[in-house]
């Protein structure tokens, strides 16, 4: 559903530390600007979690595209690490 705020929980269980968690929310057909999405850790540590909301659009039903750019550390390897990655997902204006 459309401008209705909802939240994104991200599991910060993983093989490493995760130190940052950035994003934006784009259209994945349409233009539709790039919605900032700002992560915390969540009281026990266990999630990072952002409040955002969807744009209004015309069509019944809109493809959007979650980008998110996670950095971290792998302690077994002394590594910090960036990895971007995308998630599509779709809603429908009611």
């Amino acid at each position: 559903m459309t401008e209705v705020p909802f939240s994104i929980r991200l599991s910060s269980s993983t093989i490493g530390s995760i130190n940052n968690i950035s994003g934006f929310l784009e259209g994945k057909d349409m233009f539709m600007g790039k919605v900032p999405v700002f992560f915390e850790l969540d009281s026990n540590g266990e999630y990072f979690v952002a409040e955002t909301l969807l744009g209004s659009c015309s069509e019944e039903k809109m493809i959007w595209r979650l980008w998110l750019t996670i950095n971290g550390r792998q302690e077994q390897q002394n590594l910090d690490f960036e990895q971007t990655f995308f998630i599509d997902f779709e809603s429908t204006r009611h």
